[in-house]
């Protein structure tokens, strides 16, 4: 509806939108991340937020040995991953 283009890589998704804090997280942004098996120093995983209450974001992802989860940015592995949030729409 909005003909939008997304990249399928998220170090290069990273290039479009807004870059936004975390307190004006929305449903429907995007938060990325730096994990801890990257070689490279660049973004690598990508979640979309499904949810915002008070200060906790939960944001759907993929992983390789769960599947498609949802998980919350509060979890230590994801807050100390994190590297920015953008707004696309």
């Amino acid at each position: 509806a909005h003909n939008i283009y997304l990249p399928r890589i998220s170090r290069d998704m990273a290039k479009k939108g807004t870059k936004i804090t975390l307190k004006n997280t929305q449903k429907g942004d995007l938060l990325f991340f730096k994990t801890e098996k990257n070689r490279r120093n660049a973004i690598n995983h990508v979640g979309l937020v499904v949810e915002v209450n008070n200060k906790d974001i939960t944001f759907i992802h993929a992983t390789t040995k769960a599947g498609v989860i949802t998980s919350s940015l509060s979890e230590n592995y994801w807050q100390k991953s994190f590297f920015e949030a953008r707004r696309i729409l």
